[in-house]
């Protein structure tokens, strides 16, 4: 059994409009020119990436549900990322490591989400 929450369609429609917010909100920081863009200090690179990944994931299983092809969507996004900064030459350079560890915060969500799930169904 897949958790889903009951959620009123308001209450979807702003965690998609979240959702949307936190993609874009990625999209910028990861392809403007790294001199442009802010670089909170959270322990470095990789922790930065695996949080972002962890709240667009949890954004969208919250809005969409566990859908393969938002969980597929992530993956893309990340690996698209990693290439485009490769090609883009804009101070970003592509980084394997960023990949895995955008799938590693996509992958913490989800384990988050299937333990809650369970968690709520045994109550």
């Amino acid at each position: 059994m897949v958790f889903r929450p009951q959620l009123s369609p308001l209450a979807r429609r702003y965690g998609a409009a979240a959702f949307a917010l936190c993609l874009l909100a990625i999209l910028f920081l990861s392809l403007a020119p790294a001199d442009a863009t802010p670089a909170p200090d959270l322990g470095g690179d990789k922790v930065r990436h695996a949080l972002a990944y962890f709240v667009l994931t949890g954004l969208g299983l919250y809005a969409f549900g566990p859908r393969p092809v938002l969980l597929g969507g992530i993956l893309l996004l990340g690996a698209g990322v990693e290439i485009a900064q490769a090609l883009m030459g804009l101070g970003r350079e592509g980084d394997l490591v960023d990949l895995v560890a955008n799938l590693s915060g996509e992958a913490a969500a989800l384990l988050l989400w299937r333990a809650w799930g369970r968690w709520r169904g045994a109550r």
